[in-house]
């Protein structure tokens, strides 16, 4: 035996020592318990000291090692979520923010404005520029180094509560500015989780021009300090939670995202041109020849599959062109090539809808989108997996719900308009609180539906929806006349008119959205062996719980109410 072997069996017996004394000190704690019939109570009987007082650990089977090594993790959780609470977390965070940001909050709140309007301001001054992006590299690297230490500790806290209603937004880098995602779905959500913009951006910092920067780094910053009284009230559970993307903190993961959204966007490419791709460096290939405009429009062959922004109009090459002219894309990218924007835009969007569905499902939640560009890359990405299982895994029946699918397009009436100190109020005196089990119970239903058995189990649920919120419509009316008022806000101002729509996919792995992952021979790429220990841990997961991967969108109607 070599010394490295040595070395390697005395650090794994060290090892295994401290997991078998955690074992013990459980079980005296009465947090362990053991069913009657089971083999490994047999296993632990034969579990024998030796002289030194350590375990003499050639008594010690398989079965017992498994058990010791399940209850160390649990153990070294607690202890690791004991070092800081969600709320220290979640304070520290919004205060530093508020440290280097808040006179400028203040400003926008005295004086009416949006982040967008004050990011717009601030940096077309050459000054305030200059000032706002002469530490911006510190305040990145703060940032990160603060998540790194207290991100695993949040999303365990998250995590593990159990009972909370989560919605998790995606889709874009944040909420839009313009208003308060939580007013608009807060009533329907315990926790809303909301993901730290600077980690998203990063990446985009080293392309934009100092006035890009100075924009972002002030709009991110005010826009989340909008959420700072939401985030920081004294609830339990919390009405929303800004966590760290684990992509942002682990490269494996981002790495795994990219390549998994390479698969779609191989799917959707083909889509769009009427033609397959092998690879995607084929699909890349293929599209840096559209290095026209003209070009680019006339090798498209579904312009219902081209979709930079639902609010852009125009023909394909007018909505090219658009494209080539803003920086966001071309300075992103890294190019102005109107077939490598094309192919680029289904990539990122695939990525990021893929990372959505994997975090939600971390954090056992449902994905919130309040974005229909965003939206419409969810379903499609559904609607591509549900594709490939019924293809590969000899499934039938398999039902997307096809965006919009709406409970009531544009005429269903909500409370969406929340202000966050009524919020607050509410959830303090506990009321409305069977608004919010409305949509809980619908999309548990729809997430627990067996795959072979969708089809007919999503008519059954979206029914049920349907009729929950005819009921809410009659407590709307019934709210409307009482004449409520929280935090000196009358509840009639709350309401609005809009969509709430769902969309679902069966697929192979349900929860995750990824077509027959847990088959080798299935998977294109990337090969199982590339999947991260994370993920890999999270299929076994899902596959044993057999989740639905279910997304919602919030969208208020521009008539307003």
């Amino acid at each position: 035996m070599s010394d490295d072997q040595t070395d390697e069996q005395q650090a794994y017996e060290e090892r295994l020592q401290r997991r078998l004394q955690i074992l013990k000190k459980q079980f005296d704690a009465g947090k362990v318990r053991i069913a009657e019939g089971l083999q490994v109570i047999d296993s632990l009987k034969r579990v024998r000291y030796a002289s030194d007082g350590l375990v003499d650990l050639s008594t010690v089977d398989g079965l017992v090692r498994s058990m010791a090594l399940a209850v160390e993790a649990m153990h070294d959780r607690e202890e690791m979520k004991s070092s800081a609470s969600l709320a220290q977390i979640q304070n520290e965070y919004f205060d530093f923010l508020h440290n280097n940001f808040g006179h400028f909050f203040k400003t926008m709140v005295d004086r009416g404005l949006t982040p967008h309007e004050v990011g717009r301001a601030l940096s077309s001054s050459p000054t305030n520029v200059t000032e706002l992006t002469r530490n911006l590299p510190e305040f990145l690297a703060a940032i990160e180094r603060y998540w790194s230490a207290a991100g695993p500790i949040a999303i365990a806290h998250v995590e593990d509560m159990h009972d909370a209603l989560k919605g998790v937004f995606g889709g874009d880098l944040f909420p839009s500015s313009e208003e308060n995602i939580a007013s608009k779905c807060s009533i329907y959500t315990d926790t809303l989780v909301l993901p730290d913009p600077f980690l998203r951006t990063k990446h985009m910092f080293d392309r934009l021009g100092n006035e890009r920067k100075a924009y972002y780094i002030v709009k991110h910053a005010l826009n989340l300090l909008q959420y700072r009284s939401l985030a920081c009230a004294d609830v339990n559970p919390p009405i929303v939670v800004v966590l760290p993307d684990a992509s942002a903190l682990e490269e494996d993961e981002k790495q795994f995202f990219y390549r998994l959204g390479q698969e779609d966007a191989l799917i959707h490419g083909a889509r769009v041109f009427g033609r397959r791709f092998a690879t995607f460096e084929e699909l890349m290939e293929f599209c840096q020849q559209l290095d026209t405009i003209e070009r680019a429009a006339a090798a498209v062959a579904a312009p219902e599959r081209v979709l930079f922004d639902t609010e852009w109009h125009g023909s394909i090459a007018e909505q090219l062109q658009r494209a080539t002219s803003i920086e966001p894309y071309s300075a992103v990218i890294g190019t102005a090539n109107p077939g490598v924007i094309l192919a680029s835009q289904a990539l990122g969007r695939m990525s990021t809808s893929n990372e959505l569905l994997i975090k939600a499902r971390r954090l056992r939640g449902t994905p919130i989108i309040d974005a229909p560009t965003s939206w419409q890359y969810l379903v499609w990405k559904l609607e591509y997996d549900a594709d490939q299982s019924e293809e590969t895994a000899g499934l039938r029946d398999l039902h997307t719900v096809r965006g919009l699918q709406t409970l009531a397009a544009n005429e269903m009436r909500w409370l969406g308009r929340v202000p966050p100190e009524a919020l607050i109020e509410l959830r303090k005196v506990g009321a409305l609180g069977e608004v919010r089990e409305i949509l809980a119970k619908g999309v548990e239903d729809l997430a627990t539906a067996n795959p072979s058995n969708f089809y007919r189990t999503s008519d059954l649920v979206f029914d049920n929806i349907h009729t929950a919120f005819a009921e809410h419509q009659k407590n709307i009316d019934a709210l409307s006349a009482k004449k409520w008022k929280f935090a000196g806000s009358d509840i009639g101002s709350w309401f609005v008119v809009g969509s709430l729509a769902a969309t679902a996919a069966a697929t192979g792995v349900p929860a995750l959205g990824l077509a027959a992952l847990a088959a080798d021979q299935v998977l294109k790429a990337p090969k199982l062996h590339e999947i991260p220990a994370s993920i890999k841990a999270l299929m076994k997961e899902t596959q044993e719980l057999k989740r639905s991967p279910v997304g919602l969108l919030f969208k208020y109607s521009k008539n307003g109410v």
